[in-house]
Parts: C-alpha cells; structure tokens; sequence
C-alpha cells in the first residue's frame, strides 16, 4: 500500500486537512484595535467587543462537517487500494468537497464580517467589513490538499491503464 505514489500523495492530502483542526484560519481586526480570532470550533480569544448573538451564530459546524466528512472520505480512499476504480471514484468525490470546503472556508469569513458589521453597528459597507478579515497561512492547506489529490488521481489512472495493457498481452 505505501510503497505506490498516490498513497503518499493521498497521506499528505489527510495531513493538510487534519492540520485545519488545529491552526487558526483567520483574524477578525475590529476598528477598536480588538482581535477575534477564528479557528475551526468558532472564535477564540477576547469576546469583550462582540455580543453574544454574532458568537454564537459563528460556530462553524458546516466548517467541521466538511472537514471531518473529508478527512474520512481521504481515509477510506487511501485503504481501498486493492479496487483503483473505487478508489478513483473516491478521489473526484474528494476533490469536489475539497472544492466546496475552500468556498465555505473563503466565503464564510467574508459573511461573518458583514454581519459582526452590522450587529456591532460599525457603519461599515461590506467592502470595509471584508478589508477586517486576515487570513492567515493554514487557511491555504485544502489549495494544497487539492493539488495532493489531483496527483494521487492521476497516479491511480496511470496504475489502471498500466494494469490493462498487462492484461491485454496475456
């Protein structure tokens, strides 16, 4: 299993995405010189400027679900290496959410500042409310963890094509 190339393209693709559970993917600068900080389970840090409604609307479980659902969609691809059109299968699915968890990862942030704008009455427009959003350097690991897919799916099409020609000289 680990001695092909996609498995090791499709290990890194799992890293990427465990590592988002841990760093912080963005920073909400507030005109007061106050920082909210955003990572997976919601905000972390000092709440003191944002009011209960905007923190508690801002946990992020469409964020988790994404994340969590990939990782094991990556798991399972990464073990079913005895049937590579399953496990190719398993790769376009896992680059299509891979796809919609950066929508959801980019587009979020953008949202949350429009309303934490609004619910704190800051009299910004939604450009100056999206110029508050930072993000930071773990937000770009599914851009990578796209690219590890797309290796491991071309490397599993290679290992099909090779198999049938084998099977054609036979």
């Amino acid at each position: 299993m680990i001695q092909r190339v996609q498995s090791v393209f499709l290990a890194a693709a799992m890293l990427l995405v465990s590592l988002l559970f841990s760093f912080v993917l963005c920073d909400f600068h507030l005109p007061d010189g106050s920082i909210a900080v955003m990572k997976m389970s919601g905000f972390v840090g000092p709440y003191q400027y944002l009011n209960n409604q905007v923190v508690s609307a801002s946990r992020f479980p469409l964020l988790l679900i994404l994340s969590s659902v990939l990782f094991i969609l990556l798991a399972v691809t990464l073990f079913s290496y005895r049937n590579r059109p399953r496990q190719l299968r398993l790769c376009t699915i896992a680059f299509f959410l891979n796809i919609i968890l950066l929508g959801v990862l980019f587009l979020g942030p953008d949202t949350i500042s429009t309303k934490l704008s609004a619910s704190l009455d800051l009299g910004l427009d939604k450009q100056a409310a999206r110029k508050m959003v930072h993000y930071q350097w773990a937000t770009f690991f599914p851009f990578a963890s796209l690219i590890f897919i797309n290796l491991a799916s071309r490397r599993i099409k290679k290992d099909e094509a090779l198999v049938r020609s084998a099977e054609r000289l036979r």
